[in-house]
This record gives C-alpha cells, structure tokens and sequence, in this order.
C-alpha cells in the first residue's frame, strides 16, 4: 500500500468506529441528551443543564440510534446556518475571533482543515469562492459546446466544506478524507518521530467544525426516525438563554423526568453562563457604506455581520446561504417535531428528505 493511504487508513480509525456505530463517549441510561452541534452556544447549554439533572452530551460525533434509546428528553443546540459557518471559519483562522495554533502551519502538524486555510485567509475569501463555485459562467470547450467552467482548486474545497455529500461530488471523496490524502503527501515521516506521527494523526480526526453542521450530526435515517418518537427540544443560538431554560422548566413539569428526584427549585437562581455567547446576528453596530478605516474593513472579512447592508456582505451571506440550503431545511424540519418550536396546524411531518 502507498505510505499516503497507510496514513490515511491510520487517520481513518476513530471514523470507522463512528462508521460502525460504536461510541467514542457513551451515552449514560436515563439521561438527558444533548446533542451539541459546534459553533452553537451548546457549551453554554451543557454547563447550564448539568447543574440541574444528570446530562449525557453527544459532541464532535454523528448521533447513533442508541443514544437516545432512554433519554427522556433530547435538546439539539442549533444555530443560522450562515452565522455558524462564520464562526466556525473564525475558530482557526489567522484572521478570525481565535488564533491559528502555529501547528495549523506545519505540515507535520495537520488538522482537519488545514487545506481550508491554505487556500483562504478571511471568510469574505471563501465565501466569495462558494459564490464563484456556485455561477460559474458557461464557456466553449474543444467541441464547441458551452459547458460549465472548470473551478479552481480552491472552489473546489470551499464548495466541498459546505456540500450536503461532504465533498465527495466536487473532490471524489469526503472531505475528510481528501484533506488527509492532501496533507500527509507534505509530510517527511522520515523525520518525524513516533510521538509527533501519532499526534498528527489524531489531530486530523479532531476538532473541526465548519463542515459538521446539523445534518452531519443527524446522518443516519435511524436516528432521525428515532427521534420522531422522542421528546425533543430545539435550542436556537439566537434564544439560547431563553430556550435552555424552558427546557429546565419542562423537565421540571414533566412526568418523563423521573431520575429519582425533582429538579432543585433553589438552583433556579443560578446564572446563565455567558461563554459561547457571540451571536453574530445580534450585533448592534452597523456596516454601511463606504469603509473608512482598516479595522472597519477588517470586520467585514473576517464576520460579514448578518446588519450589514455593505454589498460585499450582503453578497457574501447570501452565498453562503444559497450552498447551505439544505441545512435550513433540515432546522426547519427539526423545529416541526420539537417540543417548543413545532406549530400545531394540522399539517403532518413531511418526510425528512434526506439523502442519507
């Protein structure tokens, strides 16, 4: 075997495990389950509801069937598709909200979207790919006959980071997978000792949010039929506060929660953490006009404010809006069968529609 696909294989055993079902964190009998999609305010939500009652929390992995088996009540933290992307982008970027770890720069150190970073150095850079991936312009080939035009490489991986199949259209194979193959092809592991190859292929099979949004951590039809059946409650980034405390309030209420105890009324006082509070679609200040200063215009690369009415932002979110359809349409469908968002209109639950 090629020494690049033995390291891929090495890198792949923490997904084959996912693949086969089996848990990398294991979800505790009777528990609540809270399914943290990253990027959200799930760590805020986790903190919160585990002062209160028993919580299992779900993270950085697809939910299995068995998850939910005795759960009495599932809270799936959620957040505007396009803001989360942002957030995400920002996590590792040079430019964003957080430092990049100088490993992100080694080839002997690569994470799971260190291609990412490679082609796009702000996230008005890649959106402005997934805009280009999405119209290109049809041109003449050899034959005379307009065809699409040939992306680049880098519209390649920001429409990969965004697809529904994880990339496997536009690259030939997930996206996950196409970044490990890339990578280790830029690793000596001649000199690398034993340590340092097994951290890196660790951290390849870690901590990277911008392409795990709700529907890859709803993947399997199983468990989204299961959960049809359990009792569910929405939390929206945008209300996280208010959303996670009604879900106290309903454990507090319900005849499911029966984990030997009541809920303690007297922690009912404590305060809402405020970590993971960034919601882009709340700010105050405004983007307009003309940019006046490089700090303004640093802004708008690096978060494209959701009240922005510059034209490059408008623009920009939109894009990334229009590549993420599919994921509105799965919150949506979430919100139908939740407990606190669902509109009693006599209208059945369509049919999830998922490819997968």
């Amino acid at each position: 075997m090629h020494p690049n696909r033995l390291a891929v294989v090495a890198a792949c055993l923490v997904d084959a495990c996912l693949a086969s079902g089996v848990p990398l964190h294991g979800v505790r009998k009777g528990e609540v389950v809270a399914v943290h999609v990253g990027k959200t305010c799930g760590g805020s939500v986790v903190d919160y509801v585990s002062k209160f009652t028993k919580l299992s929390e779900i993270h950085l992995r697809p939910v299995m069937p068995s998850d939910l088996d005795t759960a009495p009540l599932v809270v799936v933290v959620v957040r505007d598709p396009v803001d989360r992307v942002i957030s995400a982008f920002n996590w590792h970027s040079a430019n964003g909200g957080r430092p990049i770890k100088a490993a992100i720069r080694e080839a002997a150190s690569p994470r799971p979207d260190s291609i990412l970073y490679h082609c796009f150095a702000t996230v008005g850079a890649f959106a402005d790919a997934v805009g280009a991936f999405a119209a290109r312009p049809r041109v003449k080939n050899g034959k005379n006959k307009e065809v699409a035009r040939t992306p680049t490489r880098c519209e390649l991986i920001a429409a990969a980071f965004l697809a529904e199949d994880d990339g496997a259209r536009e690259l030939g194979l997930a996206i996950a997978d196409y970044n490990k193959v890339e990578t280790f092809t830029q690793v000596d592991f001649k000199n690398l000792t034993k340590e340092q190859r097994a951290g890196a292929f660790e951290r390849l099979s870690s901590h990277e949010h911008l392409s795990r949004g709700l529907s890859w951590y709803l993947t399997k039809r199983e468990t989204r039929e299961a959960l049809k059946k359990k009792n569910l409650w929405m939390v929206e980034t945008a209300d996280c506060e208010k959303d996670t405390k009604g879900a106290i309030e309903w454990l507090r209420l319900s005849r499911f929660h029966n984990q030997g105890e009541a809920l303690d009324d007297k922690r009912q006082t404590i305060d809402f953490p405020k970590s993971h509070q960034a919601i882009d679609g709340k700010r105050k200040d405004k983007y307009g006009g003309t940019m006046k200063t490089p700090e303004e215009e640093a802004v708008l690369e690096t978060t494209l404010p959701a009240d922005s009415t510059d034209e490059r932002v408008v623009r920009r979110r939109a894009a990334l809006a229009a590549a993420l359809a599919y994921e509105y349409e799965r919150m949506n469908w979430l919100a139908r069968i939740s407990i606190n968002y669902r509109v009693d209109d006599g209208v059945p639950v369509p049919d999830d529609g998922w490819k997968r």
